[in-house]
């Protein structure tokens, strides 16, 4: 009891705070404890579903015949279509079902989800909720209160409430267009009165955020350069909306942002990176990568490019490993039926969520450092580790040193029984022995219990034979090359000469190694100039096509490199030349010491 009475002491004093501090500088001056009580269920939750559901549903990808690729939900914008004819052509073809919303809030719920985000209006301006400024809304087109319908069911599973809010509007004749604001139709902005529109904006999200109980958080979406902030009314919009709900939390979005590290406080509560995963997060920030199943958000009846349920799990790992959350989209059809692929995969989430959640919920991210077979997320005294690539000698290693005393403790999360695993301790940190472990496909994961969180000196010890086996997922890797997730991962999309990977190694014997790359291209690739610094030593080469397949990997003797210090000594490649799409794919680096 003491603890919720804490809990509401702290957020009953942000209120305050919140409304007397006046729009989002109010976030800026926050103090740390109050901010950490209002966001503490979002840090603990780590995984929403996102929910994108509008007229453009009902045209599935699809106008006048024509199949359009890309995020359908945009569909207007595509094809280029009047507001009047579109608002004719889909809202007879908008007729939800009865129950929707509870098989919504089913599918989240089963999959594991903490909450939800719906659009309560895209781009295209079609509100879900009973508005009094337009008819172009969901109550007058099908006679029913679809908001409500959303939040109710959410509410009734327990879920917390999300609204994605578009502050672009393609159906009112005032929206600020042009100005880095994608428009059909090649209106221009000259003769509109954005003013009047702004002040419709503020009043249909006042209806929002007043008349259907508590919601958790706001997604705003899409500034430009040129249209953010006071361009509309941001720090009015955002007194509206904290006056109603203190303790909501809000997105960057009423700002623009070229790169997610230049956004503050003062601009909103988490950063939103879109459709991919920050290699190493950020850092001092909340944040959610949103991403979607097929490449679209909105319904679309031909896209079949589904990502599978273990690609799906093993970005929620990765993300809650970089301490963010994973919002992760469905996009239901026309009448409010979620595609029949979407519910399976969110059911294989739900699945693995089931026997390892306690492995998501409320951890944080990895305090170890890079390892190669996979993810850390962790709790106070417990390491979990989530297996992507199994290493070959079945043996996990983990470079942390246990305290004196210390005995670590290791066992199959999802063993009831806790089945002791063999663990062996010596200079570079603790081995799992791992021959007898049972497989789960999507990824398996152990807890590791153990006292002590100093770190093994970081660096890639040698191999039996005193040489090095470099795996290219304890690469470090700057923009412009990527690693792939996989079975067995490799160095991929090396498409910038600013990409480059380097590896630490813990040198115990200085002297002479001959470096080999393990390495695929294309004849249209190949060309490439690379160099390889090791030590003091340089060597440079140019890859060659292997049989004009990517995946068709060859071992190539570069040279020899002089490693002549002991201790930590980095390996780094680095393309000087790119003629073509890539560098190449690399799959792993041996250094064979010379004798």
């Amino acid at each position: 009891m003491k603890t919720c009475l804490l809990g509401g002491m702290l957020l009953s004093g942000y209120a305050t705070f919140a409304q007397a501090g006046g729009g989002l500088k109010a976030n800026a001056a926050e103090p740390e404890a109050i901010r950490d009580a209002r966001m503490r269920w979002f840090r603990d939750a780590h995984f929403g579903m996102f929910v994108h559901w509008g007229l453009y549903s009902a045209a599935a990808g699809e106008w006048n015949g024509k199949d359009y690729e890309g995020c359908v939900e945009w569909i207007q914008n595509m094809a280029n279509v009047p507001a009047a004819v579109y608002e004719k052509q889909l809202t007879p073809l908008f007729r939800p079902k009865p129950g929707f919303a509870r098989e919504w809030a089913k599918t989240a719920k089963e999959a594991g989800c903490r909450y939800v985000i719906f659009t309560t209006r895209h781009h295209e301006g079609f509100a879900l909720h009973d508005s009094k400024t337009t008819t172009f809304d969901g109550k007058d087109v099908t006679g029913r209160d679809l908001m409500r319908e959303i939040v109710n069911a959410l509410h009734e599973q327990g879920l917390r409430v999300g609204v994605y809010f578009s502050l672009l509007d393609w159906h009112h004749p005032d929206a600020y267009v042009e100005h880095g604001m994608p428009t059909p139709g090649g209106v221009k902005n000259d003769t509109r009165n954005n003013a009047n529109y702004v002040a419709y904006m503020h009043q249909q999200a006042e209806e929002i955020f007043s008349n259907y109980g508590p919601i958790d958080v706001v997604w705003w979406d899409y500034s430009s350069q040129e249209i953010q902030g006071e361009k509309w009314g941001a720090n009015a919009l955002v007194d509206m909306v904290k006056k109603h709900h203190p303790n909501i939390i809000m997105n960057n979005r009423l700002y623009h942002f070229d790169d997610n590290s230049d956004y503050t406080r003062a601009n909103g509560d988490l950063v939103t990176p879109e459709q991919f995963i920050p290699e190493t997060g950020y850092k001092n920030m909340d944040w959610e990568s949103c991403m979607t199943m097929n490449g679209t958000w909105g319904y679309s009846k031909n896209n079949q490019r589904w990502h599978t349920d273990k690609e799906l799990v093993q970005n929620l790992v990765d993300i809650v490993s970089k301490g963010g959350n994973y919002l992760l989209n469905v996009g239901p059809m026309g009448d409010g039926t979620i595609p029949a692929k979407s519910i399976e995969l969110m059911q294989g989430i739900g699945g693995w969520m089931k026997m390892n959640g306690e492995a998501i919920y409320g951890s944080r991210a990895n305090s170890v450092g890079k390892v190669n077979w996979g993810r850390i997320t962790t709790k106070p005294g417990k390491y979990f580790l989530h297996i992507f690539h199994w290493p070959e000698n079945n043996r996990l290693h983990v470079p942390i040193a246990p305290d004196a005393g210390s005995t670590p403790r290791a066992f199959v999360l999802a063993d009831a029984a806790r089945t002791p695993l063999r663990t062996e301790v010596n200079e570079q940190g603790i081995f799992i022995d791992i021959a007898h472990t049972k497989r789960n496909e999507l990824t398996t994961v152990i807890e590791l219990d153990v006292t002590g969180t100093s770190l093994v000196p970081m660096g890639i010890f040698p191999e039996a034979d005193n040489g090095y086996r470099l795996h290219t997922g304890d690469a470090v890797l700057t923009p412009g090359v990527g690693l792939s997730v996989g079975d067995k991962p490799v160095i991929y999309s090396w498409t910038a000469l600013t990409g480059t990977a380097t590896w630490n190694l813990r040198v115990k014997q200085p002297g002479k190694y001959k470096v080999i790359l393990r390495a695929a291209c294309t004849d249209e690739s190949a060309g490439s100039k690379i160099a390889v610094t090791a030590g003091k030593s340089t060597l440079t080469g140019v890859v060659k096509s292997t049989d004009n397949n990517w995946s068709a990997y060859r071992d190539w003797d570069l040279g020899t490199v002089n490693l002549a210090t002991a201790g930590v000594n980095a390996i780094t490649i680095k393309p000087l030349t790119k003629p073509g799409l890539g560098v190449m794919n690399l799959q792993e680096v041996r250094l064979v010491r010379v004798k």
